[in-house]
């Protein structure tokens, strides 16, 4: 992997590392355009905890040491945030 390539995942590993950190500490999550979709955060900041381990790990292992952690942590994120109900067409 060249270096601005692993520079760039291990960045994003970070930043989605502290804001899963935050999101399960403290249930509110930091990024406001992630916000607005979620209903658990706790459990959208379990998801992108496992997400960061996957990233930050794709450069030490094989491909099948992360094969659990991405799919774990996209399961999650997605549960988090919730169904929305569709809005019922409107009458003319």
């Amino acid at each position: 992997m060249s270096s601005v390539v692993l520079v760039l995942v291990l960045t994003v590993a970070l930043m989605l590392g502290v804001t899963g950190a935050l999101a399960v500490m403290t249930g509110r999550i930091a990024l406001p355009w992630v916000r607005k979709g979620v209903e658990q955060p706790r459990l959208w900041g379990a998801g992108a905890l496992l997400l960061a381990a996957s990233l930050a790990v794709a450069w030490l292992v094989p491909f099948r040491g992360q094969s659990l952690l991405l799919p774990a942590g996209l399961v999650l994120v997605w549960r988090a945030r919730g169904r929305r109900p569709r809005e019922a067409p409107r009458a003319r």
